[in-house]
């Protein structure tokens, strides 16, 4: 839905679920122009490699503030970065004590994701936030570091594109999984009115979160927005 605005015919003939199930082929959708780089680069060095693989990268035109990606300046810190991107993900941000809930997000909803979080921990929930940058690397690996058991929540997990892409999430440390996505296609429009429409908007994640936290509730939840008319 993001690429609404170019018109009804905007999207990939590979949807991200297909991407992440085709063989001899890494899907890469990373959110920041950093962390595109970096995978960049990567691939092009396997070109022509006996253990090298075809890679697809699934890209938008939405503008993204930058800043937001938190990139370490130069030094260990930069590089271990630089690693879980190319390992598939990294944690954006640590909650400050034991999460009560795992926001996963991949590709152009990552800012979505960070404004659900910053809502709930305004309503003292603490939030766990993951950027995946290749959910088909995450799903070869299922990595320890980005969901420590010690660190289990239930997960809300978030992309544009089918919402049982990154349904295998729950398996990781057997947790609740509620996967939000797009299950169709063509639409045009702005962006955040089918940002809404489908349910992968920051209202949206936000309540999701709360279904899960439904036994542990320290507030009441946001009230829903109503859909908005699409074309």
């Amino acid at each position: 839905m993001t690429l609404a605005p170019e018109g009804g015919a905007h999207q990939s003939v590979i949807t991200p679920s297909i991407g992440l199930e085709q063989p001899r082929c890494t899907a890469w959708e990373p959110a920041f122009a950093q962390d595109l780089e970096w995978a960049l680069l990567h691939v092009l060095g396997q070109l022509g490699t006996p253990a090298g693989t075809s890679a697809y990268f699934r890209l938008s035109t939405r503008p993204i503030e930058q800043g937001v990606a938190r990139t370490p300046p130069d030094g260990p810190g930069r590089e271990r970065r630089r690693l879980g991107v190319l390992a598939g993900g990294y944690v954006l941000k640590r909650a400050v004590r034991a999460p009560q809930v795992c926001l996963v997000g991949a590709g152009a909803v990552v800012p979505e994701v960070l404004d659900a979080a910053a809502a709930l921990e305004a309503q003292d929930v603490a939030c766990e936030i993951v950027c995946l940058t290749s959910a088909d690397l995450v799903f070869r690996a299922l990595l320890d570091e980005l969901f420590p058991p010690d660190r289990a929540a239930p997960i809300v997990a978030v992309l544009d594109g089918h919402p049982h892409t990154l349904s295998f999430l729950g398996n990781v440390n057997a947790v609740p999984v509620t996967c939000l996505g797009v299950a169709d296609f063509g639409q045009a429009g702005e962006v955040e009115d089918l940002y809404s429409h489908f349910g992968i908007d920051a209202a949206t994640i936000i309540g999701a979160a709360w279904d899960l936290l439904d036994g542990a509730r320290t507030g009441p939840p946001p009230t829903p927005l109503a859909p908005h008319p699409v074309a």
